[in-house]
């Protein structure tokens, strides 16, 4: 990784990229870096902007706020375990929807007042993926999201300070988002903010039904599968895999009913008396329309007869 540069008020140093931060820690600020956001916000601003604080915002659990680097404490077994499930039942629904995808935590989204800020779960469309992730700066390799995902979900930990999500939720709402989930891991509740109405959220308990319908209409999943330990895979999927399953039986309706036509096609007239394209022929049609040349063939006396009954295409 390229060098960085850190400024601080006697001017810019040279600080490397490391795996870990324990050599930033020797100077002036690091020293005294807050521990939370609602803690930057009351000093004066910063040093730190996203340009030149990238070596530590790519490969530490850290945030950026007033021009502070913020040290977010790594969540618990627990969390990150709803987080799993969260963002899987998420990334299947948008998916399925052609919307986007679902992405963990430590996606970074730079903010247009010089935030940075990783939501522990986001949903992203593909259509803000394509204009908005760009490089961090002109010829860098690491690329980040310039604003907000659509969805952005965070998940309560004990480190957590009320006081300033307030603020933080509407940082995200100015720079695109839609939704906000904020939930509570312990009593298994949900509270959802819009961007029309960031005052009021709705919550949800666990059991309540929870949708998305300004980003996925006409996806529901019950509150308590967001925080559940024994999903399978099927039920991770949920509607995306009622569809499937409708379309495998389906499809296996429509070669049962297409096997069962070319046998007795076969029987009575004999393979060499087919047409060459009967086979394609029957591809095309629908359930309802091979029981429909079931009954013709019955009623037919010659193949002839049989075939004008086809449907046209």
């Amino acid at each position: 990784m390229a060098t960085e540069v850190l400024t601080d008020k006697k001017g810019p140093r040279r600080i490397g990229s490391t795996r870990t931060a324990s050599r930033y820690r020797g100077n002036k600020y690091s020293g005294n870096w807050p521990l939370d956001y609602e803690s930057a916000y009351k000093r004066y601003p910063g040093p730190y902007t996203a340009v030149n604080a990238w070596a530590l915002l790519e490969e530490e659990p850290l945030e950026l706020f007033n021009g502070w680097l913020v040290w977010q404490p790594m969540t618990n077994l627990e969390e990150r375990r709803i987080a799993g499930v969260i963002q899987a039942i998420l990334d299947m629904a948008a998916r399925f929807a052609n919307f986007g995808q679902a992405y963990p935590d430590q996606a970074e989204c730079e903010m247009s007042n010089g935030n940075v800020q990783k939501p522990d779960v986001c949903v992203i469309s593909n259509k803000r993926f394509e204009a908005q992730v760009k490089p961090v700066e002109e010829g860098h390799e690491h690329l980040v999201l310039k604003g907000s995902p659509e969805l952005v979900v965070e998940i309560r930990s004990p480190s957590n300070r009320r006081t300033k999500e307030k603020e933080k939720r509407q940082v995200y709402f100015d720079n695109g988002a839609e939704v906000i989930w904020d939930i509570d891991p312990k009593k298994h509740h949900i509270w959802v903010y819009e961007v029309d109405n960031p005052e009021k959220p709705v919550e949800y308990t666990e059991q309540a039904e929870i949708s998305c319908e300004r980003l996925l209409p006409g996806w529901r999943r019950p509150v308590r599968d967001l925080f559940a330990k024994d999903l399978s895979a099927e039920d991770i999927a949920g509607q995306a895999a009622v569809k499937w399953r409708e379309e495998s039986e389906a499809k296996g309706e429509l070669l049962a009913l297409r096997g069962v036509l070319l046998r007795q096609a076969r029987r009575r007239y004999g393979e060499e008396t087919l047409p060459a394209d009967l086979v394609a022929w029957l591809e095309g049609y629908t359930a309802k329309q091979l029981n429909e040349l079931a009954d013709s063939f019955a009623d037919s006396a010659s193949l002839e007869e049989w075939l004008k009954s086809f449907p046209a295409k």
